[in-house]
């Protein structure tokens, strides 16, 4: 008898508890609810002395790329996100970000002579700041090079994927981004 009505006990008290766990209150349904996602801002140097804001490209899709340029597979990226950028030269903007630790002079240096090497005119050159490294901009922390940043028209970061993607793996993830074609 001991035993059954331990069992019938402990059946009451799991039903009462998974009952009670339902919580209507405002604050219990706002806790379910993904967190906000605002619209971000990322001051970059640039590889001609300037700054952008990744904002400035808002009502355009914009790919963000952290990239080294050690790294060859940021290289093939970086072929693959030309040939994108120009094939949506109106709709899509393509921003590159070294994250090579140097000075500001040497990082405009080599991303130049990088773009120029590897023939880069439609990808937009840049230079990751200390923030960035750090982890402590709008982009968080950065694992991997390359890890490439998908912000919608919004101005949200809508994906973000570590490693290399062929030219087709590029076009199914900005598909979504860009306006529909007339």
């Amino acid at each position: 008898m001991g035993a059954a009505l331990a069992l019938a006990l402990a059946v009451t008290v799991t039903v009462t508890a998974c009952a009670g766990a339902r919580d209507a209150s405002p604050a219990a349904a706002f806790a379910l609810l993904p967190p906000e996602q605002r619209p971000i801002s990322v001051v970059l140097p640039t590889d001609h002395g300037g700054h952008l804001d990744v904002s400035d490209y808002r009502g355009r899709a914009l790919l963000v790329l952290a990239f080294t340029t050690d790294n060859l597979l940021s290289q093939a990226l970086l072929r693959n996100l030309e040939a994108l950028a120009h094939a949506h030269r109106e709709d899509l903007a393509v921003v590159a970000m070294a994250g090579d630790p140097m000075t500001r002079e040497e990082g405009e240096s080599l991303v130049r002579t990088y773009a120029e090497v590897l023939n880069l005119h439609d990808v937009v050159m840049a230079l990751a700041t200390d923030e960035v490294r750090e982890g402590d901009s709008a982009l968080g922390r950065i694992e991997r090079s390359p890890t490439l940043f998908l912000v919608n028209r919004a101005g949200v970061i809508a994906r973000h994927v570590e490693g290399y993607l062929s030219r087709a793996q590029l076009e199914a993830l900005v598909a979504p981004a860009l306006p529909a074609r007339r």
